[in-house]
């Protein structure tokens, strides 16, 4: 399992550098012929360093659809040269269609001075202007935030996590520009907090989603996102655009299910295709580019986005003959649904297929889950499905734990100082899909040198032999492993008494919750059980002195459990871990770290075998 001490350490916080004051303004005006209305920003930011000099990182994102028009820097009064940087943001060398970033670094000369940034921008369609979040990475003294929208635009705004947010608002109408003017305005806010395994942003922060519905311009009304089939209709005019090469793509498709003769083994063939033979490049919130690569594209360059393989997917499908369908989705990253009719609602994108009056759902990004499985990040969420002009929302299934299980059974007996046996591993779901994914990173030729390496932890003492695994290139059905176990220096001898430690691995000892740094609530990677057992040959003429204490911490989100028990001439020891719910709230976390002490201290317990 993914969790550790890294996972929920949280980073020290900046107390040298606030924000003295943030003044934000949005404004909707009159546009051009392709894009009839701008919303026009104006940021201007007082930065002021408390304890000692430094600088500050200004960055601000922009693409195709908005631009950065000027920048302005002070520093104790003065204007400064500003020579910002443009760049194309990329990824391991592979540039975004359109996502582009500005910065330069802000000088803060010594211990209370100020500089101050004042920013233009033009977001050339509102569609893509969805949400203003009140928190930056600074702690901010005053904010104040201004919306100037005429009564031609029609938008809805929603204050979201504004309880205990202490934002005051206000609304007046400017009979001169008729205008309405919202205003929100609050003091002492904490910087945002990036600690791993968080909810996503709109879980934790203050925020406006900005709804834009419609416009009345010069040349008629344009009708933006009133409600879902707007948005729908949006969606669908981008796939209509793509250029998918059908002849291309069928041919890839025939050739992958050459052998198949049952439509769901033609399924299964081609999402694992993809999965194993396209490399997910991940694009980040915020790219305006809503619309899929073409599917020969995304065949010829063997990558592509969420979008360019859930629609290379769909298209091999369908020149399959099979119903595929592409999907909408908003990953539990995103604390939204379809009932808002915003780009904020989704940032992903999967494949459905019908077969036979049931639905699969089929997400190539994640490399090594088998077929009719599903990640955590997308269990439960809702999902928007093309049906031609119109469409369908549906739920991606939920799983128990039981669909990701973790089985290790060891058989083992006493040689001298060591511990020798055979071991058998089982895994499904995403357990096979994160031990595959660890071994692929460990850099070796052949994918079964780094399982051993995987599965050892890198302790020489821990020798694996004689490995024999399932295909490791079918995660549709269970991975096994079996492999003969030679663990040196295990046993410890004093006079008549052998000192034997059974659990090698030790899963989650380190995965206590640091209270004091920690501000938000944690999510655990998946749901999941974890088996482990081990039975111990009793060598001859020794018998049991004393067994470690049992363990049994049955909590509602979780599950603790650990024996050992003589059977006969065999000491079996088994150990369970059990993931029921991944969202550990705040007010769950003593209980957890008492628990997690209590299975650590299980850990340190010994088998205990003395002379007859």
């Amino acid at each position: 399992m993914a969790e550790n001490k890294r996972v929920v350490s949280a980073f020290e916080e900046n107390k040298n550098i606030v924000i003295r004051e943030r003044k934000e303004r949005y404004e909707f005006v009159k546009g051009d012929e392709k894009n009839p209305v701008w919303v026009k920003q104006s940021f201007t930011t007082f930065y002021r360093c408390d304890e000692y000099r430094g600088s500050v990182p200004v960055v601000e994102f922009y693409d195709d659809y908005s631009r950065v028009d000027e920048v302005k820097a002070y520093v104790n009064g003065d204007r400064m040269k500003v020579k910002v940087e443009h760049d194309y943001y990329s990824v391991e060398g592979l540039f975004y269609s359109d996502a582009r970033v500005c910065g330069f670094m802000l000088p803060l000369e010594k211990k209370g001075t100020e500089s101050r940034v004042e920013m233009q921008k033009t977001v050339l369609d509102p569609r893509y202007f969805t949400s203003i979040f009140f928190q930056e990475e600074f702690f901010q003294e005053q904010k104040e935030v201004t919306l100037v929208v005429p009564r031609w635009m029609k938008i809805e705004i929603r204050e979201m996590n504004f309880a205990k947010a202490g934002v005051k608002t206000s609304k007046t109408y400017d009979e001169k520009t008729n205008a309405d003017i919202y205003t929100y305005s609050a003091k002492g806010i904490k910087a945002s907090k990036s600690e791993p395994h968080a909810p996503g942003p709109s879980y934790l922060y203050p925020h406006l989603l900005v709804m834009t519905h419609a416009a009345e311009t010069p040349s008629g009304k344009i009708t933006y996102f009133s409600n879902v089939n707007d948005l729908y209709a949006w969606y669908r005019s981008l796939v209509k655009e793509i250029g998918n090469d059908p002849a291309t793509v069928k041919a890839t498709a025939l050739n992958i299910t050459k052998d198949k003769k049952e439509d769901i083994d033609k399924i299964k063939a081609v999402y694992t295709w993809v999965q194993e033979n396209i490399r997910y490049i991940a694009f980040e919130d915020g790219i305006a580019g809503f619309r899929p690569a073409k599917a020969q594209d995304v065949l010829e360059k063997k990558y592509g986005d969420c979008k360019g393989m859930a629609n290379l997917t769909k298209e091999m499908l369908a020149a399959l003959g099979l119903d595929a369908r592409l999907c909408w989705i908003g990953t539990r990253h995103i604390a939204y649904d379809y009932s808002t009719p915003t780009l904020s609602v989704d940032n992903h994108m999967i494949c459905a297929v019908n077969l036979k009056g049931k639905q699969y759902f089929l997400d190539a990004t994640e490399t090594y889950i088998g077929f009719d499985q599903y990640a955590e990040r997308i269990q439960g969420r809702q999902v928007l499905i093309e049906n031609g002009d119109q469409f369908t929302l549906s739920k991606v299934p939920l799983r128990t734990f039981e669909q990701n299980r973790q089985v290790e059974k060891r058989t083992l007996e006493i040689d001298g100082n060591n511990l020798t046996g055979k071991v058998d591993h089982q895994y499904t779901g995403e357990c096979t899909e994160y031990i595959l994914t660890q071994a692929h990173q460990i850099k070796k030729d052949k994918l079964e040198e780094a399982l051993e390496q995987f599965l050892s932890k890198e302790n020489r003492s821990y020798a694996i032999s004689s490995v024999k695994t399932s295909d490791l290139h079918d995660w549709s059905k269970d991975m096994t492993i079996h492999y003969d176990l030679q663990h040196k220096d295990a046993v410890n001898n004093f006079g008549d008494e052998l000192y034997v430690e059974l659990d090698f691995r030790k899963e989650m000892e380190d995965a206590g919750i640091d209270t004091t740094l920690r501000e938000h609530d944690l999510w655990l990677s998946f749901k999941r059980q974890l088996v482990q057992e081990t039975a111990l040959t009793i060598p001859a003429g020794y018998k049991v002195k004393s067994l470690p204490p049992a363990v049994n911490i049955d909590q509602p989100k979780y599950a603790f459990k650990a024996a050992y028990e003589q059977q006969a001439d065999k000491i079996v020891y088994r150990k369970e871990i059990t993931i029921k719910d991944t969202h550990l709230e705040k007010k769950d976390f003593p209980t957890w770290n008492n628990d997690i002490k209590k299975l650590r201290q299980t850990y340190l317990e010994q088998i205990t075998l003395t002379k007859k």
